[in-house]
């Protein structure tokens, strides 16, 4: 956009000489050549990056970003659609995870664990998140000494804090300026190129939810199919990816089996309108900080309630501990540590299943007070982490399953 200004000023300063040729220029057609020169004036190999530069001077953008995970019974569909002011690095958006009637039931289950079911706003400041689960509720702030303090659970909203790419991060846009093109791109009527590259399978697992990242580690050899879309100024107008490898590599730990396919896409416009709606910022509603009024679920005391709503996690390793004689969720039965050694390689043990005995005995030995009234569901619940260790020595080998859990009741 800068040589543009500085044509239409050259022009000026010599429309008494040039009044011809000033008249053609006036048309479009001088305007189209220069239109994304910045861009694609450049070696191939630097117009993604140079894409990236040209959207953020727009000043702003609204975004829709999607992870659709399709199955036989239908799609279910992570979404975040918000506008994004690249200037100040703040954004705001509503995420929302929606499933058709039919897709597995399980595997939706398993989702709402990376995102809360249902609609949510999310706003971002620099490094700050904010997470508001519904229209009554309160902003929640993590602060990045939040997330340090009640840890990996925190990484699905901590994920979206604002990067150098974007004020919105999680989404293809941090992809794009990390993948060099190859080959020349199509272009389009209106002006637009369409690039189509590849990226690394461990780059383009970023898109997905943290804790489905933590899964895996190798995410193999086999390249990630793009194709991105620069508009007529050379700014990002839409991206899509195939995940096929990323979701094969989930399969080889059994998550996700009944998911056929996994795409993510990510589209931009209105660039240089207005922001759309209203974050905290408006003093709409109170703003709380999730260091304060959350808590891992691991310290809680025996005895002690919480509830899992309002902390836009959708998980119970991180709670918002309340007065048991206020609505909950859940009640602490007890807090137990596994150190349990077995003869033999057991490489592929299921550790958690080893919580299960314990928190059974203490659930056997709450006192009859705690559980009073019938609110309290049959039955208990655990939560928490372990480490299985494989040694061999004197020609011995050993494993060791070891981790620490909370077993709780839920409140009907």
């Amino acid at each position: 956009m800068g040589t543009l200004k500085t044509a239409r000023h050259r022009g000026a300063a010599l429309a008494l000489l040039l009044p011809v040729i000033i008249g053609v220029a006036g048309c479009g057609t001088g305007e189209k050549a220069e239109a994304g020169k910045a861009v694609y004036g450049l070696p191939l190999a630097e117009q993604f990056q140079a894409a990236t530069d040209a959207t953020r001077e727009a000043g702003t953008a609204a975004f829709v970003s999607t992870l659709t995970y399709g199955a036989a019974g239908g799609d279910a569909v992570h979404e975040a659609k918000g506008t994004q002011d690249y200037g100040r690095g703040t954004a705001i958006a509503e995420l929302g995870l929606t499933a058709g009637r039919h897709f597995p039931a399980d595997e939706l289950e398993f989702l709402r664990e990376t995102a809360p079911d249902g609609k949510q706003s999310v706003a971002t400041a620099e490094d700050d998140v904010y997470v508001r689960p519904g229209d009554d509720s309160a902003w929640l702030r993590y602060t990045p000494e939040a997330v340090n303090e009640l840890g990996e659970t925190t990484g699905v909203v901590a994920a979206h804090a604002a990067g150098d790419t974007a004020p919105y991060s999680g989404t293809l846009a941090d992809l794009v300026p990390r993948v060099i093109p190859r080959e020349k791109p199509e272009r389009r009527e209106d002006g637009s190129r369409v690039y189509r590259v590849t990226a690394l399978p461990e780059v383009a697992a970023e898109l997905l939810p943290r804790n489905l990242q933590s899964l895996q580690h190798d995410w193999g050899t086999e390249s990630v199919q793009l194709t991105v879309r620069l508009d007529v100024e050379g700014r990002l107008a839409s991206a899509t990816a195939d995940l096929g490898p990323v979701l094969a590599r989930l399969h080889e730990q059994k998550v996700l089996v009944e998911v056929k396919g996994l795409r993510a896409s990510y589209r931009l416009s209105a660039f240089g309108e207005p922001v759309k709606g209203k974050g905290p910022e408006a003093g709409g509603r109170p703003v709380e900080d999730a260091g304060k009024v959350l808590a891992p679920i691991g310290t809680l005391d025996d005895g002690r309630c919480a509830t899992t709503a309002d902390t836009g996690l959708g998980t119970t390793a991180v709670v918002r501990p309340v007065d048991c004689e206020d609505r909950h969720d859940l009640r602490v039965v007890a807090q137990v540590r596994i150190d349990r050694p077995l003869p033999g390689d057991h490489g592929t043990v299921d550790a958690d299943s080893y919580a299960e005995r314990p928190c059974g005995r203490a659930v056997a030995a709450v006192p009859h007070e705690w559980l009073r009234g019938g609110r309290y569901e049959e039955g208990y619940s655990y939560v928490g982490t372990s480490e299985v260790t494989v040694s061999t020595a004197a020609g011995r080998t050993d494993t060791t399953v070891a981790g620490d859990y909370t077993c709780y009741v839920r409140a009907s």
